[in-house]
């Protein structure tokens, strides 16, 4: 079947012609042509044509895992698993999984600056791929020199560190679901187990996951995050889920446990009268100044809130009008401009030109957490309504999606980042693709 046939087979139901037109454009224009696999099979970049963030590169954390999910929608198996065995050949020893992996054979540029974390020469490691039906023929399968990036640029804070080995998790529960083979599972549970208790090595004696922002860097939410928690959740859920399935009924228990663990010391630190805080900071103790955030998306989507805590937090949260300021979902936080001086980055040997703030702003992955806590309510319409907004930004940049969308003064949105920036589109394609029933007619 040829690729048009099957994205339409894909599409063609969709009732909505600005939606059907958003999602087509998101698997033709993005996903597929960033689906390149030219360094190695199962690899893609992060933006459509890979000018941005690097040819090579790969990043194991939050985009990669939101673009696999969409790939297996799309029938893309070989190329997610082949992705996975790429990024379980530079998991650590203890676990841990680098957020990003960059070619070896020469150091990597930036060693003075945005990569001074990188400790080069001694975590570079070799991959080889093994040859497999469905591999693209111009893939290469030689043997290449690689190192990951397990050290973030704000070196003492060190925001993103625990995204990976969480998303390794996600992926390999994804893979399962949609591959049902025991035979893979069975052969991957040691390194996806070891990413877990890397997690676990990570919780602090207040009983929470360290990492600082789960997914944003700036600010670096200084340094439990209430998402890394939310999603640390999940992450112990899956482990347990993918245990019980081989029959593993003694670990799978534990980390039960752990998830519950985990969960109750969240809702009850956490927990503000009436919605979640966004993070802890090691000096300056709970903070909560930046009105709702996606802290309290995360709490109801992944299951981590009470049912009375959701009866607090979900008529604000639906109600909350800044949240999607611009017409675009969805922002980070309905209060932007409350930060403080000490939430900022600290202090670096080198010039940055993006804002200390550059992550306060509607992002693909703060839509994805809201759209799995509406379909979890119910709230089909405000998913469908969200959908429809983003297609509209799509179109309105030649069906491409920007990195960032950073809220004005004035009602509007200034787009940022790399323009064919996946999230969004691999975001749009779980959403609309994911929830069949939904966009099969209007609701």
């Amino acid at each position: 079947m040829s690729k048009i046939s099957e994205i339409d087979r894909l599409t063609s139901k969709i009732a909505d012609p600005l939606i059907q037109e958003g999602v087509e454009s998101a698997i033709t224009k993005t996903l597929l042509p960033a689906a390149a696999q030219k360094a190695y099979p199962g690899h893609y970049t992060v933006t459509a044509d890979g000018s941005s963030f690097g040819a090579e590169n790969t990043w194991p954390g939050l985009d990669s895992w939101e673009m696999a999910g969409a790939y297996l929608m799309l029938g893309k198996e070989r190329l997610v698993l082949d992705y996975f065995d790429f990024v379980q050949a530079s998991q650590r020893k203890d676990g841990n999984v680098p957020f990003a992996v960059f070619p070896a054979e020469s150091p990597p540029g930036g060693l003075d600056s945005y990569l001074w974390g990188l400790n080069y020469p001694d975590d570079v490691h070799t991959y080889k791929p093994i040859r497999h039906d469905g591999q693209p023929e111009y893939s290469d399968m030689s043997e290449r020199k690689w190192i990951g990036l397990y050290k973030h640029w704000q070196i003492i804070i060190n925001p993103l560190s625990i995204l990976a080995p969480i998303c390794y998790v996600l992926t390999a529960n994804e893979i399962i679901k949609k591959t049902q083979s025991d035979e893979w599972l069975k052969e991957k549970i040691e390194s996806i187990e070891l990413a877990g208790k890397y997690i676990l090595s990570r919780k602090s004696s207040n009983g929470f996951i360290s990492g600082a922002g789960f997914y944003i860097e700036c600010p670096p939410r200084n340094q439990w995050d209430g998402i890394t928690q939310c999603y640390g959740v999940e992450a112990f859920r899956n482990l347990a889920e993918m245990n019980k399935r081989l029959g593993n009924l003694e670990s799978a228990k534990s980390w039960e446990n752990e998830a519950d663990i985990l969960a109750d010391n969240f809702r009850l630190f956490f927990w503000q009268r009436d919605h979640f805080a966004e993070y802890i900071h090691p000096q300056h103790g709970i903070v909560d100044f930046h009105g709702l955030t996606d802290v309290n998306w995360a709490a109801v989507a992944l299951s981590v809130a009470t049912d009375e805590q959701i009866r607090l937090i979900w008529p604000q949260m639906v109600a909350e009008k800044k949240l999607w300021h611009g017409d675009m979902p969805t922002q980070l936080a309905s209060k932007p401009y409350a930060y403080r001086d000490w939430e900022l980055e600290e202090p670096l040997p080198f010039e940055r030109t993006n804002s200390p703030l550059y992550d306060v702003a509607a992002m693909g992955r703060v839509w994805y957490l809201e759209a799995l806590a509406c379909l979890k309510m119910g709230e089909n319409e405000r998913v469908y309504e969200s959908v429809k907004k983003v297609c509209l930004m799509g179109k309105k940049h030649d069906w491409f999606w920007y990195e960032r969308y950073h809220p004005l003064h004035v009602w509007d949105v200034y787009p940022a980042g790399p323009k064919g920036y996946c999230e969004y589109a691999a975001i749009l394609a779980r959403i609309v693709l994911g929830n069949p029933e939904l966009f099969s007619n209007n609701v």
